[in-house]
């Protein structure tokens, strides 16, 4: 009887994390009027950030999401610095066709 609640369960926390996904490349298109491919990359250095911070560094969950969130806010603006900035001015495709890049 347990794993009908266990599958349940499981499709619930996979729903929450597609309707978040869904809500960064909303925000993203909203706030830039571009579509940037790149948010599933983004997605995914965060939660290896803190899987690093529980398993490697052994922090707590709380600390590990503080450490996964910085993590990626950091690699962001960085990003945004090198690379976005640069492009401004260029051909939207130009820019579509960069967080392709980064999304492969």
């Amino acid at each position: 009887m347990i794993f009908p609640v266990t599958l349940v369960i499981d499709g619930a926390l996979a729903g929450v994390v597609y309707a978040l996904v869904a809500l960064a490349f909303v925000c993203v298109y909203k706030a830039s009027r571009m579509i940037n491919f790149a948010v599933g990359e983004w997605l995914m250095l965060g939660s290896r950030l803190v899987a690093t911070g529980l398993h490697g560094f052994g922090l707590g969950l709380v600390a590990a999401v503080g450490f996964g969130c910085g993590g990626t806010v950091l690699a962001a603006v960085a990003w945004n610095r090198t690379v976005l900035r640069r492009l401004v001015g260029q051909p939207l495709m130009s820019l579509i066709m960069i967080t392709i890049g980064l999304g492969a």
